[in-house]
């Protein structure tokens, strides 16, 4: 089987779609995109991804057959159909998807710039303008802001009419679209099974990765595949461990319900295990934003020996100990608290909030910075708040 990579993948479908009516926009081909299936759509043709070596591969025969048939379909651009979201329509349809893109531009627009419309104030975005979209939107920025974006590996901006009345597009490509989604349900529904019993579930629940791809377990499968972890790593360093300890063969330590786990997580700071976690959480963790608000994830991260002993966590947490505590300034004369502070740790040590009113057109954004050492007092007061619920906590096991 001739395996390559989604960049080359992406490449030879642009290759092969050279000059075709839908232009191929082959950017969704790894990883997550094989989240919710074994597959990508191209067109109206399905491609299996395969992990290989812990990297996605897709099949050359697949990719030259999929590029093969986009470029292949007969486009009339006098045969058009309406383009709006059908009565039916619920959920992420095509439709739905590229009337979003409009109105979000519509509403960044109207947001930084205020409205352009007459009387009530600000308007809703449903009236079309001259340009088809809401209140002051353009084209051109709808183009920059989403150009690029694309629906089955394929781009339909340049393919959308705006008839004066109503957004329009190619019959044939309408179709082609609406076959995609209908072998993307299909496709959704199987992985959605799981792979041992057949029971239908919740895929994001039962869904996980693993390192032949991604599987999906109920929670009975998975806690006869896997067995609970009771913290016998506990103070070892991640170095030591040898190359065939097998993580999966432990449940998450983090999931509230049974999933098997693909990593050892541990402090990078110190280089201690912290326990066996699935795909999911281990990226929730690196990424650090707001996972000290999971049940259970400050006990999880204080099963470093040195975060206990230092009494702090890592960096890349800080701003969200610092939001448990610290009062950001509002913009000016505002009322409002910012929404949805986003912060950076800082060589320093000091955490740079980025801020944003939404009471306010402009200006509406601005930074706040707090002192390193306001932030280690509020980590450490912080920890051992931990600490001590710990120890008053009863024993799990004895529970």
């Amino acid at each position: 089987m001739p395996l390559i990579s989604p960049e080359y993948a992406g490449q030879l479908l642009q290759e092969l779609t050279k000059g075709c009516p839908v232009p191929a926009a082959p950017a969704n081909m790894a990883r997550y995109a094989f989240q919710t299936s074994d597959h990508v759509l191209i067109g109206d043709v399905a491609v299996r991804g395969y992990k290989h070596k812990n990297k996605w591969r897709l099949d050359e025969r697949d990719i030259r057959k999929a590029g093969e048939q986009l470029a292949s379909l007969a486009i009339d651009i006098d045969d058009l159909v309406d383009a709006r979201p059908l009565p039916t329509d619920r959920g992420h349809t095509w439709r739905l998807q590229i009337m979003s893109w409009f109105d979000q531009v519509a509403y960044e627009d109207q947001t930084t710039n205020g409205c352009h419309c007459e009387g009530r104030q600000p308007c809703d975005r449903t009236r079309p303008n001259q340009h088809g979209l809401g209140c002051g939107a353009t084209w051109e920025q709808v183009e920059a802001r989403y150009g690029q974006r694309s629906i089955a590996s394929t781009r339909p901006l340049p393919l959308l009419t705006w008839s004066g009345a109503i957004w329009m597009i190619p019959r044939a490509y309408a179709a082609l679209l609406d076959r995609a989604e209908q072998i993307t349900a299909q496709f959704a529904e199987k992985a959605a099974r799981c792979s041992r019993c057949g029971a239908q579930g919740d895929i994001w629940e039962w869904r996980s990765s693993s390192t032949a791809g991604y599987t999906t377990l109920c929670p009975s499968c998975t806690s006869a595949a896997a067995r609970r972890y009771k913290g016998h790593l506990r103070g070892r360093q991640y170095k030591s461990l040898p190359k065939n300890s097998r993580p999966d063969a432990f449940l998450c330590v983090l999931c509230p319900s049974p999933r098997q786990a693909m990593y050892w997580d541990h402090c990078h700071e110190h280089g201690f295990v912290r326990g066996p976690v699935c795909a999911s959480c281990n990226t929730y963790e690196g990424g650090g934003y707001q996972f000290i608000n999971r049940p259970g994830a400050v006990q999880h991260l204080l099963q470093c020996d040195g975060c206990r002993r230092e009494r702090t966590i890592p960096p890349r947490h800080h701003p969200d100990v610092v939001l448990r505590t610290f009062v950001l300034d509002p913009h000016g004369s505002c009322t409002q608290p910012p929404r949805y502070p986003w912060g950076a740790v800082e060589g320093d040590g000091s955490v740079r909030f980025r801020l944003h009113c939404w009471h306010h057109t402009s200006p509406y954004r601005w930074e706040q910075v707090v002192p390193a050492s306001h932030v280690r007092l509020f980590v450490s007061e912080f920890v051992d708040k931990a600490l001590v619920a710990e120890t008053d906590a009863p024993d799990q096991d004895d529970a």
